[in-house]
Order: structure tokens, then C-alpha cells, then sequence
């Protein structure tokens, strides 16, 4: 015979699902411990993000006013505990299980657990009082968006002086060749204009290029057709836009595996990669992206996660920690390469480039090595992944 459901059961049932879709049922054990599970055999993880967010809310548990200590079980499943009310609270991050444990486990579970549920909808009752640093913030909020202003006028400056440098290299050029017949040298003349008409032409497509944010796929796929050959492109200008105009035509396949590789990561470029899934997000398929712990100058691969969650709301953010951040891996072995690949029917595509994702290479004028090419994924996975994977520390 069924046993028939609390209204507390019930109400946990459609918070959890009105919020992250997800399904869960109520257990209380003999020793009166009470679990929440999910009802899939082996869990979820975005049902442990989601409890975690619960639980620190402002209204209700909130860092750091409460310790919560992260704990690793021998298989490596780690776990997180709070401690309060003489009870213990405990989230497995593996299956998302949600447990109550204590002598009055079950006492402060039913006088307690609906209003913790409640509090997450609620106003904030005790907001944390503002920091000086963010009053100047909001009572300077007018310079900040005149600074905004000029930040737009200044790289609209930068773009008219890169392409007036570029025209000012094909008026020395052409000076150049004029000399050259002038001493009577026409086949040597000859040679040179053949080459600056080449690179004039180049010149013009590369300005064409730079009005666009995300280049339409002829576009792509007519620029990746030229990469065949090695060359050497500007990273600001033309590698950036590449590498996001890629990316986003990659992920618009449900088809395609795509992977990333490179050892330096900024907060601004793995905002890119987030909106560009987040824009696909019923196609895109990321199996993994490979960066280094230490993936910037002064910041970790952590500290970068946490200032990109910041670019996007609550329901995004969720979506970015299960989605994308859960395929970004650390080797331990420190590497060097830079690439995106892509794998469907057996065939993976892959750019290789000297620039890092970063905005030493992507935001700042300078030259990198750039080429396209085509091989078996049998042979990638050799030649490519292996060995980074083969030093793999752990996957978050």
C-alpha cells in the first residue's frame, strides 16, 4: 500500500521543480535522519548547485556568516556540511542528495525546512550594509558611464589608427616598387607589385572583416579554406573574431564535439564561450576545455569562473556551472598549445594558433601564427588529446 504524501513532501517536490525542473522525493530514516534525493539513480549535480544556492541565501544561511567545510570521501566525491541549530546539514555534490542529520533532525525539519524554502523567493530582510567602495560605485554612477563613453570613443580610435596604419604600409609598398622601376629593374618590379596587389587585397577583406562581431558561416568557412596555408594574422583584429565566429557556427550543430585548448584564460574570453552556448544552448555540445590552473598572470582558474559567473544572472549562472564549467579540466603537466577543434563523423577540424585566449593576445594589437587543417578523429585523439589528458589533475 502507497504511502500518502506530506504536504511538506509535496511542497519541496514543486519548489525544486519549479526552479530547476528537477525531481525529488522525501526519506526519513530510522535514525530519523531526514534525506531529499533525486529521483534518477544517480542524481544530479545541478540539484546540488541549487540546494547550495538555498542554503546561502541571504535570508537564510549566507557565507561568510556561516562555515560550510568541503569534504572528500576516498572515492573522491566530495561533500559540503553546514552546521547549525545542532543540526547537520549536508550536501553530496556528486547526486545532490540533501541531508539533515541530528537529535532534532526531524523537529527543526518540519518547523524549519518550509521557511528556509520560502526565504529563497522573499526579499532580502537583513541586506549586508554597502561597502564604502560600493557607494562611491552607485553615487558615481554617472562618471562611470562617461568613462563607459570614452572607453567606446578610444577603441574607435584604435580601429581608425590600425586601419590607417595598414593603408599607410600599402602607400610604402607601392613607394617601394616605384623605386625599384625607376633603376630600371622591372621583373624584380614586377614581383613586388604582384605581392603588394596580393596583400592589398588581403588588406581590403581583413577591413571588410572588422565590421563584423560574428562573421556569417560563408564567411567561416571561406577564410578557413585560405588557412589551409599557414600565415601569420593580427590576434586583435582578425583571430579574435575568428576564434568566436567559429565557435559559434561549431555549436549551432548538435552533430559536433567541440573542444578548446589553452593554457591562458581571462574572465572576458570565457564570458565569450558562455554567451556563444548560452546562445546555442539546445545545440551546443562542449566535451571539454583544457586550461591551466594557473591560467593568467595574477589569477587562478577559479578566481577566473567566479568573475565571469558575475556577467549573468541566476538562472544563467546555473546553467554555466552545470553546462560549461563542469567540461573545463586542469592537466597537471603545464602546457603551451593553443587550439579549437571540432569532431563530427569521424572527422575532426582543428585551428591551431600561437595566440592564447586572452586578452594579451585578442584585445592588444600583435601578430600570431594561425593554420587550419583536417584530419581523422582517430588521429586527433592520438595526436592531440592524448597527450594533454594524459597528465589530467581533476575535472571541476
Amino acid at each position: 500500500m502507497a504511502t500518502e504524501e506530506t504536504a511538506i513532501e509535496k511542497s519541496i517536490k514543486h519548489f525544486v521543480y519549479s526552479k530547476i525542473q528537477e525531481q525529488v522525493y522525501l526519506e526519513v530514516g530510522q535514525n530519523l535522519t531526514i534525506s531529499i534525493k533525486h529521483r534518477s539513480k544517480h542524481g544530479s549535480t545541478a540539484l546540488a548547485m541549487f540546494w547550495m544556492r538555498v542554503l546561502r541565501h541571504q535570508n537564510n544561511y549566507p557565507m561568510p556568516k556561516y562555515s560550510y567545510k568541503e569534504l572528500y570521501d576516498q572515492k573522491g566525491n566530495d561533500k559540503i556540511i553546514l552546521k547549525v541549530d545542532d543540526i547537520t546539514i549536508t550536501v553530496f555534490n556528486k547526486t545532490g542528495t540533501l541531508l539533515i542529520q541530528g537529535t532534532m533532525a526531524l523537529e527543526w525539519f518540519l518547523n524549519r525546512f518550509l521557511y528556509i524554502m520560502d526565504a529563497y523567493d522573499a526579499p532580502i530582510h537583513n541586506p549586508q550594509p554597502q561597502t564604502t567602495i560600493y557607494r562611491q560605485y552607485t553615487e558615481n554612477w554617472k562618471k562611470l558611464e562617461d568613462d563607459d563613453k570614452m572607453k567606446k570613443v578610444a577603441e574607435e580610435q584604435r580601429e581608425f589608427e590600425k586601419e590607417e596604419k595598414a593603408l599607410e604600409i600599402v602607400q610604402i609598398r607601392n613607394q617601394v616598387i616605384t623605386d625599384v622601376r625607376s633603376r630600371g629593374d622591372n621583373a624584380e618590379a614586377e614581383k613586388l607589385e604582384k605581392a603588394a596587389k596580393s596583400a592589398e587585397n588581403d588588406l581590403a577583406e581583413e577591413l571588410e572583416l572588422m565590421t563584423f562581431d560574428l562573421w556569417p558561416d560563408s564567411v567561416v568557412a571561406s577564410q578557413l579554406k585560405k588557412l589551409q596555408t599557414p600565415c601569420v594574422k593580427d590576434g586583435s583584429t582578425y583571430i579574435y573574431k575568428l576564434w568566436k565566429s567559429l565557435l559559434n557556427y561549431w555549436f549551432k550543430d548538435t552533430k559536433i564535439k567541440v573542444y578548446l585548448v589553452s593554457p591562458f584564460l581571462d574572465a572576458e574570453r570565457l564570458v565569450d564561450l558562455c554567451k556563444l552556448i548560452i546562445q546555442n544552448r539546445l545545440t551546443a555540445n562542449l566535451d571539454v576545455f583544457y586550461v591551466n590552473q594557473q591560467c593568467s598572470k595574477e589569477q587562478r582558474i577559479f578566481e577566473v569562473k567566479q568573475k565571469a559567473l558575475k556577467s549573468f544572472d541566476a538562472k544563467e549562472q546555473m546553467f554555466v556551472e552545470y553546462k560549461i564549467y563542469s567540461s573545463i579540466v586542469y592537466p597537471l603537466q603545464k602546457f603551451d598549445c593553443k587550439f579549437i577543434a571540432s569532431v563530427k563523423d569521424e572527422q575532426a577540424d582543428i585551428l591551431v594558433t600561437s595566440a592564447s585566449f586572452h586578452g594579451d593576445h585578442f584585445t592588444c594589437s600583435n601578430m600570431n601564427t594561425i593554420h587550419f587543417f583536417t584530419m581523422t578523429e582517430a588521429e586527433f585523439i592520438r595526436k592531440f588529446l592524448c597527450p594533454i589528458q594524459a597528465s589530467v589533475n581533476f575535472r571541476k
